[in-house]
């Protein structure tokens, strides 16, 4: 038996296969296999768009249909998603298969599934998630048969039947899933408490052609989401090109950014046809004064028209605010800019230390708590949506206020570092532990975009990770809440202050 992409060769027994399905009232479960009215040269051309990425619907997901070929017949259809949307994370899974009517019980599906695994292993992928309804018997036995383990079951909310999740492991590597471009450290602001203040060359910017080759790479390591960082990149000169060279990867493009030049509609469009999907706006100040104190630049206006404009050209747009103080003034005057401009999305942050800084004049633990108490008193009431993310360990907070953010979904943690699901490239392609640790690199010297992953994997990466799932409490592990928690940010773990607080609420 082989799995193979549709050909001509093999045009007369699909359509043998058609004939059949249809006959068996059942046609529909050769999904995209199969269109009414479709001519065969047009079916072939829509499957080779669809494993690029291109021309498929918001629903759908690049995805390679490959025929089964046994005793140089089709005996059946097999759908191999690359990835998984919402949907089909919840209900359909990474693989779907139909079998010809008069060749099930024989063994097929499960060989078939067999090679689908072997083509997953060349795919940047740990797991592959299989579905079926409970009461499918002979399904369940195909999956159990390829080493598929019972994950959860779920209740399908189109006709409320149960649907059991099945895992398979492919591989141990470990693939990032987001990747951070540091496009360059300059910046139109100035503002006092930012991480960067300390880096040694604010005129470092990333080599666009060179960016190139890194870029081609991201698809090929697993990378799904694209993040650009500064600095303020929306000033990086190559920032619409950039852009262009992602999306042309069919990776979605995000960009962190102070909102300043978004507040140029023909700018901000640009960016927007250039395949930028989504932005969030980090607000400096609640008013023009505090933001001019902030970051010695008038900007407050400019970024909330900046975030109009972006609403206009349809992007997802967000907005974040760094917790800084206790002050419980500006989060009043936070909430009536929001609410008086029709703003929304908006996401609350703790101040993070640096690494490469030694102050540390931030807030303290004790500030932070009440300020999130108070964010929540205020805004949970509104119609404003809203989350805090939280790189505090979760049992900083009240069990009463605790309660209420988990069960309101508040509460979003930020932290990719022990599990390696983020990877971020500063403006020499170095690879950082996170933004905040400036131009202290995980690596000695740079990557060459093809070994990206073979590092990532290396003794070294995973001699860091290791070490850095080691800092909450060995208390942490028993906690019940551990999975939403994740321990916080884990700078904060390198404070001794921050272990004595925690140790004392134990």
């Amino acid at each position: 038996m082989k799995l193979i992409n549709p050909t001509p060769k093999y045009k007369d027994s699909y359509f043998e296969l058609v004939k059949c399905a249809k006959a068996n009232g059942d046609i529909n479960e050769m999904g995209n296999a199969y269109r009414e009215n479709e001519s065969f040269d047009a079916m072939i051309n829509r499957l080779k768009d669809r494993a690029k990425g291109k021309n498929i619907s918001k629903r759908d997901v690049p995805s390679s249909m490959k025929w089964i070929i046994e005793n140089d017949e089709v005996v059946g259809t097999i759908d191999l998603r690359h990835l998984l949307n919402k949907d089909y994370f919840e209900r359909l899974g990474h693989v779907a298969y139909y079998i010809h009517p008069l060749k099930r019980k024989k063994g097929y599906a499960t060989k078939a599934l067999d090679l689908a695994i072997k083509w997953y292993k060349k795919m940047p992928i740990n797991k592959i998630l299989i579905t079926c309804y409970s009461d499918n018997k002979g399904s369940k036995k195909v999956i159990l048969n390829n080493g598929g383990i019972l994950e959860k079951t779920v209740t399908d909310k189109q006709n409320n039947k149960i649907i059991n999740r099945y895992l398979i492991n492919i591989s141990d590597t470990v693939f990032p899933r987001v990747a951070w471009f540091t496009t360059n450290r300059s910046c139109n602001c100035k503002c006092t408490w930012c991480y960067a203040n300390d880096y040694e060359d604010k005129s470092l910017t990333m080599d666009y052609e060179l960016s190139k080759k890194y870029i081609k790479m991201l698809p090929k390591i697993g990378i799904r989401k694209a993040i650009l960082i500064g600095g303020e990149p929306t000033i990086y000169k190559d920032i619409t090109k950039i852009i262009k060279a992602i999306s042309k990867e069919n990776i979605n493009v995000s960009m962190a950014s102070n909102g300043i030049k978004f507040s140029n509609y023909d700018f901000a469009k640009t960016l927007i046809d250039a395949g930028l999907k989504s932005v969030n706006i980090s607000l400096k100040g609640t008013s023009e004064l505090e933001y001019l104190a902030n970051t010695k630049v008038y900007g407050l206006q400019k970024a909330i028209d900046g975030y109009k404009n972006l609403e206009k050209l349809g992007v997802n747009i967000s907005l974040s605010y760094v917790l800084c103080s206790n002050d419980t003034q500006k989060i009043d005057e936070l909430f009536e800019i929001i609410n008086n401009n029709g703003l929304n999305n908006i996401s609350f942050q703790f101040y993070k230390p640096s690494i490469s800084s030694e102050k540390d004049n931030g807030p303290s633990i004790d500030e932070l708590v009440f300020i999130c108490e108070y964010v929540y008193n205020k805004f949970e009431n509104s119609q404003i949506n809203y989350s805090i993310e939280m790189s505090l360990p979760l049992c900083c907070l009240s069990n009463k206020l605790l309660k209420n953010l988990i069960d309101k979904k508040r509460i979003t943690t930020c932290c990719h570092i022990g599990k390696g699901k983020g990877i971020i490239f500063d403006t020499n392609f170095n690879i950082l532990p996170c933004n905040h640790f400036l131009n202290i690199a995980l690596n000695k010297k740079n990557i060459a975009p093809n070994k990206i992953i073979e590092f990532w994997n290396s003794e070294t990466a995973q001699e860091f990770r290791n070490k850095i799932n080691t800092y909450p409490l060995e208390k942490c592990s028993k906690c019940d809440k551990w999975n939403i928690c994740g321990g916080g940010c884990f700078l904060r773990w390198l404070s001794p202050t921050m272990k004595k607080y925690i140790n004392e609420r134990r």
